[in-house]
C-alpha cells in the first residue's frame, strides 16, 4: 500500500477541526464585545475606522499577492483580523486615512512582504501601529478623548479627517460637517495620569481627567470605570470585561494558548506589586489585556514549544511592567511585543527546542534491563 508521508514546519495542528479558517473566525468572534463597547462609548467614528481598516486589509492583501503572483489567501480571513486588530491599537478620533495607510503597512508590508501568513517575523498589527508612532503622521495616533465624547459632535457624525494644534493652543478636529472644537474632551489616558503621578495625588485638579462615569472622591477614575469601559484609550483596549469574555471564548475553543497570558499577566503584577506602582490600576490601563491574549499569543510569532512560550511571556511580561516603570513613556505595550517577537525565534532555536534524540534516549534508559 502506498502511503503519503507529509513533513511540515512546526507549529503543528493537534485539534481535528482546528485549521487557519476557524481558528481566524474564532478570533472574530472572541474581538466583537469589545467591538460593540467600542462603538458605544466612542460613537461610530469607532466602526468607521474599525471597516475602513479591514476593507483595506483585505484589499492590500489581495493586490500584493497579485503583484507577487502568489495565490489569493483572502478566504483564510487573516487579513481581516489584521485590520481590525489594527484598528483596536487606535484612538477613536483617528482620521480615515490614516487608518487606511496603517492597514496597508500591517498587510502590505509586514505581512506579505515577509511571505505571507506563517512568514511574517513580528505581528502585523502592532508593527504598523509602532509605525504610525514614530512616523510623521504620530500626532494622529497620540490624541485621546473622553469616552462618550460623540454628545458634542454626534454619534453618527463624528468622523475626523484631520487635527490641527495650532489654533490658539487648542486641539482642533476637522470633520467631515465643518470644523469641530473638541478641546473640551482631549482627555489623559489613565496611565498617562500614573506617569505624571496625578494619578496619585488626593484629588486630580482641572477638568475630569478620563471622563469616566463612574469617579473616585478624588476625581481619578475607578476601578469599575476601568474594568467596564468607561476611559479614555484606544478602541479596542478599553473595557477588560469584553476582552476577556472573547478572550474565555478563544481558551474554550483551544485557539490560544492558556500559558501566554498567563505568564505576562502573572509576572506583570508580580513585578508590580514588588514596585507597589498602583498594580490593579497598571494592570487595567493601557493595552495589557488586549496584547496578552490576542498579539501575543499570535501564533506564528510567539514559540512553538511549550516551556519556550513560559519564557516568552514572563519575558514580555517583566519588559512591560519596566517599560513602564522605567521609561519616559506610559505605555510599551506594542513595542515590548514585537521586540519578543524577534526574541521568538531565538528561543526556538536555541533554548526551548529539544535536541534530536534526546526524547528518545530517555526513552530508552527507562526500559528494564534484561538479566
Amino acid at each position: 500500500m502506498n502511503r503519503e508521508l507529509l513533513v511540515g514546519v512546526s507549529p503543528h495542528l493537534h485539534e481535528k477541526d482546528q485549521n487557519i479558517e476557524r481558528a481566524m473566525r474564532d478570533v472574530l468572534i472572541a474581538l466583537c464585545p469589545a467591538a460593540v463597547v467600542a462603538i458605544v462609548v466612542f460613537g461610530m467614528n469607532a466602526f468607521y475606522i474599525m471597516a475602513v481598516s479591514m476593507i483595506v486589509a483585505v484589499l492590500s492583501e489581495f493586490v500584493v499577492r497579485k503583484i507577487f503572483r502568489r495565490k489569493t489567501s483572502v478566504n483564510d480571513l487573516s487579513a481581516l483580523v489584521t485590520g481590525l486588530l489594527f484598528a483596536f491599537l487606535l484612538p477613536p478620533t483617528t482620521p480615515l486615512w490614516v487608518v487606511a495607510i496603517g492597514a496597508f503597512i500591517a498587510v502590505g508590508i509586514a505581512k506579505e512582504l515577509f511571505g505571507g501568513l506563517g512568514k511574517n517575523v513580528f505581528n502585523p498589527a502592532l508593527f504598523a501601529r509602532v509605525a504610525l508612532m514614530i512616523s510623521p503622521l504620530s500626532m494622529y495616533v497620540s490624541k485621546f478623548v473622553k469616552p462618550f465624547y460623540w454628545r458634542h459632535t454626534g454619534f453618527f457624525s463624528n468622523v475626523i479627517t484631520s487635527i490641527d494644534e495650532s489654533v490658539a493652543g487648542r486641539i482642533v478636529y476637522k470633520g467631515i460637517t465643518g470644523n469641530v472644537y473638541m478641546n473640551a474632551v482631549t482627555s489623559a489616558t489613565p496611565l498617562s495620569l500614573m506617569k505624571s503621578g496625578r494619578m496619585l495625588v488626593d484629588t486630580v485638579t482641572g477638568p475630569t481627567p478620563v471622563g469616566a462615569t463612574w469617579l473616585t472622591s478624588g476625581g481619578r477614575p475607578s476601578l469599575w470605570s476601568m474594568f467596564l469601559g468607561c476611559k479614555a484609550g484606544s478602541i479596542g483596549e478599553i473595557s477588560i470585561l469584553a476582552l476577556l469574555v472573547g478572550a474565555a471564548y478563544l481558551l474554550y475553543r483551544r485557539t490560544i494558548d492558556w500559558r501566554i497570558p498567563a505568564g505576562i499577566l502573572g509576572s506583570f503584577l508580580i513585578v508590580m506589586l514588588i514596585a507597589w506602582n498602583n498594580p490593579v490600576y497598571e494592570l487595567l490601563g493601557g493595552g495589557l489585556v488586549l496584547g496578552a491574549f490576542y498579539m501575543a499569543t499570535d501564533w506564528v510569532t510567539s514559540p512553538s514549544s511549550k516551556s519556550g512560550r513560559w519564557i516568552y511571556a514572563i519575558g514580555i511580561g517583566i519588559a512591560i511592567a519596566l517599560f513602564r516603570l522605567l521609561s519616559p513613556w506610559p505605555e510599551g505595550t506594542a513595542i515590548v511585543i514585537l521586540h519578543f517577537n524577534v526574541i521568538a525565534l531565538l528561543i526556538d532555536r536555541y533554548i526551548a527546542a529539544p535536541k534530536f534524540g534526546a526524547l528518545k534516549k530517555r526513552w530508552i534508559n527507562k526500559l528494564p534491563v534484561s538479566p
